[in-house]
């Protein structure tokens, strides 16, 4: 089965975005290193769920970036699929629209042949698919900033999750890459069952 792996960015203490949405702290450690780990990630991926406002703002940038940026014919060439109700329809090339019945949809897709399925940034969209039990990896990029304030990655989630530590890498700009997985309930409990 294909994997949903979520990529995030965030701040050492939980966060996405500033209270008004700033990211520009990504930017200021961003280097060449984690570009070629993120270019990587996309080589491995032929699927991208984006939430509402992440496809808005891919949309307007990747769609005229043809002449000017060599990762454009990727971006607006992959597949994607963005998860809103509010949005009625989806240009951007190689779009598909989901507005229910997204945990069908989504395990539909893993069961497909193909390469990784990745959520990229759509903080909204990591809650939602981390609710419904839909993540088979978490790919988190910590950065070594403290924003105190602003739009956490997981918030108000349902119920407890226990994830287990797969890797770790440590960038030369300090922003540590650490992956987990979810652990899988089922074996929790065949565990239990057999220890008694």
């Amino acid at each position: 089965m294909r994997k949903v792996v979520a990529l995030a960015f965030v701040t050492l203490d939980g966060f996405t975005t500033g209270p008004n949405g700033e990211t520009d702290w990504q930017l200021h450690n961003f280097n060449e290193e984690m570009g070629e780990y993120i270019y990587q990630s996309y080589e491995d991926t032929d699927l991208l769920l984006l939430g509402r406002y992440t496809y808005q703002q891919f949309a307007a940038y990747w769609h005229h970036q043809y002449n000017k940026n060599p990762e454009a014919a990727r971006m607006n060439n992959t597949h994607k699929i963005v998860f809103s109700t509010t949005l009625t329809t989806a240009t951007w090339h190689n779009t598909r629209l989901i507005s229910s019945n997204i945990a069908q949809e989504v395990n539909a897709l893993k069961r497909q042949h193909g390469k990784n399925i990745a959520i990229v940034g759509s903080t909204g969209l990591i809650q939602s698919f981390t609710n419904l039990g839909l993540i088979d990896e978490y790919r988190l990029l910590i950065y070594p900033v403290l924003l105190t304030k602003g739009r956490r990655l997981l918030h108000n989630l349902q119920d407890t999750r226990q994830l287990t530590f797969i890797r770790s890498r440590i960038f030369s700009n300090g922003v540590m890459l650490a992956v987990y997985q979810p652990v899988k309930v089922a074996c929790v409990f065949n565990i239990l069952s057999a220890a008694l």
